[in-house]
């Protein structure tokens, strides 16, 4: 996944702060979690998005 669609996937605007990209992970999982009524596919596609945005910041 390139950063422009993890960026998509998350709903943030490119050089979005560290702040923002746990707050969008942890409101999408909210919702798309499998335990919520999401699915896995979704599920990971939202941690893949912001393992590639984290992964920056390292």
């Amino acid at each position: 996944m390139s950063k422009e669609e993890a960026y998509q996937v998350l709903g943030l605007q490119p050089g979005a702060s560290l702040d923002e990209i746990r707050e969008a992970y942890r409101r999408l999982m909210k919702k798309l979690h499998p335990d919520q009524g999401g699915t896995a596919h979704l599920a990971a596609r939202v941690n893949q998005a912001r393992e590639v945005l984290l992964s920056r910041h390292r």
